[in-house]
């Protein structure tokens, strides 16, 4: 412990010292190859138990012991002595009886100014002010929220109470105590975990003012920075994976590319059922250059061709593809389609990915078979919204939480990157892409775009539009 004016212990129930400041050290003559125990005479020893079992039901407590000092005389010394159930070690704080009477003083004062405590009230922050000996005087209403309890249920209790509806660490009380005590200042950091949509975290920090003779504590939420520096951490991982997987798909196009070419050939001198087999190959290679192109969309800037595009054409076009493979599962696509011509800007090929994306996870999602609903719509916003919806299994908030993230599938033979690729491309389109999903009765997709108008139609031209790294 570093070496501060006021003597610091951190002791056990038993009175075995097991840390102490310099201050300490010099004051009780201690050996710094054994601490031992302190040295008490018989009648404090007797005391001592019976103020343990105080300190344990009230965490916070006072007494006077009789202590051998330097010197080998006996001293009475006030101990002022906090105690922290995880650990069960007790942070004492030693001061002279003439420091002590004058310590009283100084409560009696403190406590005729927390008679005005509203004014903290006023502040943008929690405060919570305490006399010098750990007793609460009060807290304004914003520690009353974060604390997330009633003025009345911390005034007159121990300093360490602050900390009863949050997750610790084992020994962070006692640090933080004999830092304060020691060196009049000191700061912790908690977690609360008992919030239902997410986890907070706050810096409790506390100051002595040895003018006022109070300790001045304030929390403060740390919750946004937190989330912004894992949201950070994750981007430059994803961004260092999205290289290293663009180099990798390079790498492994080059073989499918030829192993496609020898497919082919095979395929002119093949009997019936070697083509069968390499019908099969062929499709897997598809598959595969499938994926490596949806990799490659995530992993790296690309340039995306833009031109004019009516909606309602490509949408028809994608459920023709499609119908047949639905018929053979028991599912039906129905689709309705505007009563005027809808133009959007957009490349062609992309669009035509993301619907085929959803319409065929919608399709894997009904075991039973049913109905896709596919409709589109206007409003005066000059936008235009496409729904997808299935009658399918559903989705639990964990996944919805997560579905848009690369890599993220719950299929045993799924990559994960078939909807992180849907939304960067919706995004590339200038659009959004929400869902809403209930277990066991369906979910549905929206996708809306913004609409050309026909004055812009008229200067819109064919253009490319740069895509950066996928943000998530």
């Amino acid at each position: 412990m570093k070496s501060t004016s006021s003597p610091t212990l951190i002791l056990n129930k038993a009175g075995k010292i097991l840390n102490v400041n310099e201050a300490a050290i010099k004051r009780f003559n201690l050996n710094l190859t054994y601490i031992g125990y302190l040295a008490m005479d018989e009648p404090s020893n007797f005391k001592w138990t019976k103020f343990v079992k105080q300190l344990q039901n009230d965490l916070r407590s006072e007494e006077i012991f009789n202590i051998r000092t330097t010197g080998n005389d006996y001293e009475m010394l006030s101990f002022k002595c906090f105690y922290d159930s995880n650990t069960e070690e007790i942070v004492a704080q030693i001061s002279t009886l003439n420091d002590d009477v004058a310590h009283k003083l100084y409560m009696s004062q403190a406590h005729e100014r927390s008679q005005s405590f509203n004014a903290y009230d006023y502040l943008p922050y929690a405060v919570i002010v305490s006399d010098a000996s750990g007793i609460i005087l009060g807290l304004n209403k914003y520690a009353e929220m974060f604390l997330k309890v009633e003025n009345s249920q911390l005034l007159h209790k121990a300093h360490q109470h602050i900390f009863d509806s949050f997750t610790l660490k084992k020994g962070q009380i006692t640090s933080y105590l004999s830092k304060l005590m020691g060196d009049k200042h000191a700061s912790i950091h908690v977690v609360d975990e008992t919030q239902v949509s997410r986890t907070c975290y706050y810096e409790i920090s506390s100051i002595f003012d040895e003018y006022n003779n109070i300790i001045v504590t304030v929390i403060n939420d740390e919750t946004e920075k937190k989330q912004l520096q894992h949201k950070v951490e994750h981007q430059q991982a994803l961004n260092v994976v999205g290289q290293m997987a663009a180099s990798i798909a390079h790498e492994i196009r080059n073989p499918l590319t030829s192993l496609k070419g020898f497919t082919e050939l095979l395929k002119l001198n093949a009997d019936d059922e070697s083509r069968m087999y390499l019908s099969v190959i062929d499709s897997e290679l598809q598959r595969m250059e499938q994926i490596l192109s949806e990799l490659l969309v995530l992993s790296k800037p690309t340039t995306m061709k833009v031109e004019l595009l009516e909606l309602d054409h490509i949408v028809k076009q994608v459920i023709e593809f499609m119908l047949p493979d639905a018929l053979m599962k028991n599912i039906m696509i129905q689709y309705i389609s505007p009563s005027n011509q809808i133009y959007i800007g957009g490349n062609e090929n992309r669009l035509k990915q993301v619907l085929m994306n959803l319409i065929k996870n919608a399709m894997e999602s009904m075991n039973n078979g049913g109905t896709i609903t596919v409709e589109m719509a206007t409003n005066d916003c000059a936008i235009v919204e496409l729904m997808i919806k299935d009658e399918g299994v559903g989705m639990d908030s964990t996944t919805l939480q997560n579905l848009f993230q690369p890599f993220y599938t719950t299929k045993s033979t799924g990559t994960g990157l078939g909807l992180a690729f849907v939304k960067k491309v919706i995004e590339e389109h200038d659009g959004v892409i929400g869902v809403n999903s209930e277990l066991q009765k369906g979910t549905c997709f929206h996708l809306q775009f913004p609409i050309y108008t026909f004055n812009q139609l008229d200067t819109l031209e064919v253009s490319s539009k740069d895509s950066a790294y996928l943000v998530t």
